[in-house]
Formats: C-alpha cells, structure tokens, sequence
C-alpha cells in the first residue's frame, strides 16, 4: 500500500468550494484506491483551530507543522481573505518548504499572493479577476489564464472548479492515470482538463456573445478601458457599419454599446475600489473616466453610493479577516497591490465619456 501524505492550508475566510473539492477528489481515489491511499490534514497559520469559510462554513483545523520530521508529499493552500493577509509571512515557509522537496499547489488567491511577490517568478496562473486587478494596478499584463501552471516544485492554479483537474492531475494522475479518469467519470467530468486549458477571459466570455459575433468587440472593449475606443472604432473591429452594429449590439444585450463599455469600465472600477488601495482619482483615469465628478456621478448611479463613500463604508466594516475571496465576492478592506503609480491617463480634463484618440493613430 502506497500512502501519500496531503496537507490542506486554510485560513480566516477560506473558499468551500476548493475546499470541497480537494477533500472529494481524494476521498474518491483513495476509495478507488487500487493499493493507493491519500491521507489528507486540514491545518491553519492561525491561533485557534475553528475556522470559518466564506459562507458560515466552519471546520476544525490543526496547527501548520512543516519541520524535517513532519514533511507531507503535497501542500495544498486553498484562497481566501485569510490567505491574503498571511501570505507576505507564510512565503518564507513556502520557500523552504520548496527546497525540502515538497510539492505545492497554491490556489486562487494564494496564487495571486504568490504572483505579487514573486513578479518574475516564471510562468504563474492566478483567477482571471486577479489578473485583470494585477493588470490595471500595476500596469502590468504578467501572469497566465490559463487553468494551472507549474514551475520547480509550485503550482499555481487559477482555483473554484478548476480544483479538481489540478488534484487530478498534479496528484493523482501521475500515481496512476487510470485512477485518475476513474474519479473523473465518478464526478461525471467529461475531461481533466490539464494546465493549458484556458480559463474565461471575463465575466462577458459567453457563448451568446460568439454567437452574434461580438466577442472580439467586446474583447477590443475590456483590453481598453483606460482610454476607450469610440463606436467607429468598435464597429470597425466588428465589420460593420455603425447603424447595424449599434442595432445588433442592442438585439443582443438590450444596450448600447457605450452604455456596456461604461458599465465594463464601472465593474472594474468597483473591484478597484472595493480590493485595492489605488487612489479614487487613479481609479477614475485608469477605468477612462477624464472627470473624476463624471465617475462619481456614473458610479453612483449604478450602484447607489459614491466611490469615496463606498470607501468609508468599508473602512468602518473592515476587519482582521472578513469573509472575502476574489472568487466569491468582494473583501471587506482595501488591500494595496503596490506602491506603483498609476498608469499615465491619455485623457483631457474633463473628457468623460469622450474617447481621446492615442497619439498616432
């Protein structure tokens, strides 16, 4: 009988659905077994050892122990806001942990930490919202979307379902693929999806969207949001006129195609404010808003509060370790991604909603 060792990392604020689906691949294959069993250890960083979820979920966890007598074969760091606030003190246990020969899996957020630390690390996948976050606050187009990637002995997974396929594949499949397929067909996945699967670009990346032929319009939109294209540009990209593009953008999202560009824009800015510590001004230019009243004015009108009121709002509620992922919702407290400056705005005062063409075009 083969064992293999598995130590699942969870703090203040973990994602269930990671959590679920760890346990549930490993319950699985060590039921299969076939003379391979997967003991696992749920632990924490934490002072006590009930931990909450995001949810309400609680689960008993025991004190992180990684020493050269107590090595696992596999670490597993789940992501939440916990793991966040952690990670710059857990990183040099990760190293070393590295070095010793242990292999590690860092999920969602956790790969997002990973990533902002190690900027140069080689190739590293985060969640599609960390990335596009990354991006705009650093002005920075690093990192992968594809579902995992691997580099040395750490892998960084983009996290939510994809779970699954990275334990099947990292863990699982290389002890035995046929083990591996098994569990896949008991959680009735019609594959394992491997590392170069590519996650959803966005929120917009819907068949539906494909279908009408708007996928790279709307592409062209979020890849330009501090300095937006104007419909000219957008049907072009299209292949259409501006009248029939206009109406089939209509027909199929019951909107202009401004009025979706801004609402893209305002989403974004939303996540900035909501899970970074950019500026409100820095916010406003880097989501192509030239009039920082103008952006006050649009947010407030879309989500019922104004961006620096949103701020005292959660800086009244904020707490060591608020139920918050990137993956299930917004946290609770800024967070600062860098002390970079924002990205130089392309706009003139007061520009607004009038797009202001590059230099050159």
């Amino acid at each position: 009988m083969t064992t293999v060792q598995i130590t699942i990392l969870v703090e203040q604020g973990f994602v269930p659905t990671e959590l679920a689906l760890v346990q549930d691949v490993l319950r699985i294959a060590g039921r299969l077994g076939q003379g391979i069993r997967f003991d696992t250890q749920v632990c924490t960083t934490a002072g006590n050892d009930l931990i909450e979820g995001m949810g309400g979920m609680f689960i008993r966890a025991q004190p992180l122990a990684l020493g050269e007598e107590v090595m696992p074969d596999h670490l597993i760091v789940l992501g939440g806001a916990g793991i966040t606030a952690r990670f710059a003190q857990l990183r040099a246990r990760l190293r070393w942990s590295e070095r010793m020969g242990l292999n590690i899996i860092l999920m969602s957020d956790a790969a997002s930490e990973w990533q902002r630390l190690n900027p140069e690390g080689g190739q590293l996948t985060s969640h599609w919202e960390d990335h596009q976050l990354w991006s705009t606050a650093l002005c920075h187009q690093g990192g992968d979307l594809a579902l995992f990637s691997t580099s040395g002995r750490i892998t960084t997974a983009a996290g939510m379902m994809s779970a699954a396929d990275v334990i099947l594949g990292q863990i699982v499949a290389p002890r035995s693929s046929w083990l591996a397929q098994a569990v896949g067909n008991i959680l009735l996945m019609d594959r394992i999806r491997d590392g170069a699967a590519r996650q959803p670009r966005s929120e917009n990346d819907v068949n539906a969207l494909r279908l009408v032929n708007l996928e790279t319009t709307i592409a062209a939109m979020e890849g330009n949001l501090e300095d937006p294209l104007s419909t000219t540009d957008l049907a072009a990209l299209a292949g259409l006129s501006v009248r029939q593009f206009e109406r089939r953008f209509r027909n199929a999202l019951g909107q202009s195609p401004m009025a979706f560009y801004r609402t893209l824009r305002l989403r974004r800015a939303k996540a900035l404010i909501e899970q970074t510590a950019m500026k409100i001004t820095e916010i406003s230019v880097a989501c192509g808003f030239g009039s920082p009243s103008g952006f006050s004015k649009h947010y407030a009108n879309m989500f019922g509060v104004s961006p620096s009121r949103r701020r005292t709002q959660l800086s009244a509620k904020a707490v060591p370790f608020g139920p918050t992922s990137n993956t299930q919702g917004y946290q609770d407290a800024p967070v600062p991604f860098s002390a970079h400056p924002p990205c130089p705005s392309v706009h003139a005062a007061g520009a607004d909603e009038t797009p202001v063409r590059r230099t050159g075009r």
